[in-house]
């Protein structure tokens, strides 16, 4: 008997110290503000913040924490502390105590960032990429940025003309690209996440647009090309007799820089399929090199690959078209003027005409395929819409579709993508909005840009291929630079 109450007690002895220190709670703080204002307002379950710096003016911030926590600004103890901060740089906020520490990230905004609103909560899983550059207007401004969901630009970075078309490229490596508005530097730059160049895609012999890239599971990049073809009469049309045309090509080129695939639909899409833009088509040619006037009567902006079919998407022509690769035979055709490939429309309140000048058509996991309807000129709202393709039965039976009231119309450019969850993120194409909604089209998280800026397209990259932390590091690579 002795000896087991001596047992039990060397056990407890042994016990007792584990259970203090196990009641010993996680390192918290209660409270943050900062002068100039910390957006977004501090939450404990918030961790990256942003601040509008001006003229290199001190930062100052204050903390609360709760007992036994001890608050430090980047590394030293205080309730409160002033740091000093260049556009790019973050101080570092965090809550210790013996069981560790619980960091917040407070990061300088450039004076010139675009301003922006926030409401609803966005996906915890994913970012979202935007350029709140363009503006139908014309205000322009010069950052692709990768906000979260709680309306925080965690990354981004500032280029030398107005971006266009932006993502973050497959890979093991992080890596963005971006072409730039206008395209006059005929490239698409990619680089690190730390700004550090990796490579200028080029065409091998064309005018690469910047509406488009895309990187193959087998590292190949596939984009778009306008290659004016000359001498084309078109007064059939209400256009001059001796005049260019746009032809829109798909290149595809290995890592190298070889052509490895094309496409054009010189011989394959008619002019006529134009018809409802002829006005807009003959009325605002374009500028390009060369003596000719040259009209765009196709402008392709999209292209998704899968299984051996391109998807290629035509604005002017109110069409997406599916062409086999091997071939180059065009599969079938959605929307716009009516030919042989043409599939009949299914279950489509806008069946007779589902496509105005859409934009973002994409193959999906299951085979579906999902487009940005812009509803141009149509008078009728924009859409993101899943249709599911049959080419036996040659139908597109429309599966699902999302609008959302606070946004009436939609001139041109937009995004729509399908999350797995089912959400949808959708930059509503000419209008300041980028958003999230549920498949019933629940609004459940928006940002809205100010003066006019909108987001040429909205990609939502998954926080397992980007990590917050990455986001972070190259953003204090760069401002390391800078200082």
């Amino acid at each position: 008997m002795r000896t087991s109450r001596l047992l039990v007690i060397a056990l407890l002895v042994l016990v007792l110290p584990t259970a203090a220190h196990a009641r010993v709670r996680q390192p918290t703080l209660v409270g943050l503000t900062s002068t100039p204002a910390l957006y977004p307002a501090f939450s404990p379950s918030i961790h990256d913040y942003v601040v509008r710096c001006h003229d290199e003016t001190p930062v100052r911030f204050t903390t609360w924490a709760a007992a036994g926590t001890t608050p430090f600004v980047d590394g030293k103890a205080g309730r409160t502390a002033t740091v000093s901060l260049v556009p790019g740089a973050a101080a570092t906020i965090e809550g210790r105590n013996s069981s560790g520490a619980n960091a917040y990230y407070v990061r300088c905004l450039p004076s010139d960032f675009p301003s922006w609103t926030a409401t609803g909560a966005g996906s915890s899983w994913v970012w979202y990429v935007t350029t709140p550059s363009v503006s139908l207007g014309k205000t322009t401004a010069h950052y692709i940025a990768i906000f979260d969901g709680n309306g925080v630009p965690v990354w981004w970075y500032r280029t030398v003309r107005v971006p266009m078309d932006a993502k973050i490229l497959p890979g093991p490596t992080p890596l963005f690209a971006f072409a730039s508005y206008p395209a006059a530097s005929k490239n698409y730059e990619v680089r690190r996440l730390d700004g550090s160049l990796v490579q200028r895609v080029v065409s091998p012999d064309g005018h690469i647009d910047d509406h488009e890239l895309q990187r193959l599971a087998n590292g190949d990049l596939v984009f778009l090309v306008y290659r004016p073809k000359e001498h084309v009469d078109l007064t059939a049309y209400g256009g001059p007799a001796d005049a260019a045309v746009l032809e829109a090509e798909i290149e595809e080129v290995s890592p190298t820089g070889q052509l490895v695939w094309s496409w054009s639909t010189d011989g394959q899409v008619d002019l006529s399929e134009s018809a409802r833009w002829l006005r807009t088509i003959i009325g605002t040619p374009v500028v390009i090199e060369g003596p000719e006037t040259t009209y765009d009567f196709f402008h392709a902006n999209a292209v998704s690959i899968q299984n051996g079919v391109v998807l290629l998407s035509l604005r002017h022509t109110d069409g997406i078209y599916a062409i086999d690769r091997s071939t180059g035979n065009i599969l079938w055709k959605l929307g716009g003027t009516p030919t042989s490939q043409s599939l009949t429309v299914v279950h489509d309140p806008d069946g007779a005409q589902p496509l105005g000048g859409q934009h973002d058509v994409r193959f999906q996991p299951d085979g579906t395929v999902t487009v940005f309807d812009n509803g141009t000129f149509l008078g009728r709202a924009p859409r993101a819409a899943r249709y599911r393709i049959d080419p036996a039965a040659h139908t597109a039976t429309l599966l699902e579709q999302v609008s959302d009231p606070t946004v009436p119309t939609s001139l041109c450019c937009g995004s729509a993508r399908r999350l797995v969850t089912g959400d949808w993120v959708v930059a509503w194409g000419g209008d300041p909005v980028v958003g999230e909604y549920r498949p019933d089209g629940t609004a459940v998280y928006r940002l809205r840009f100010d003066d006019s800026l909108f987001s040429y397209r909205a990609v939502p990259v998954s926080v397992a291929h980007l990590s917050a932390a990455t986001l972070r590091a190259a953003m204090d690579a760069r401002a390391a630079r800078a200082t």
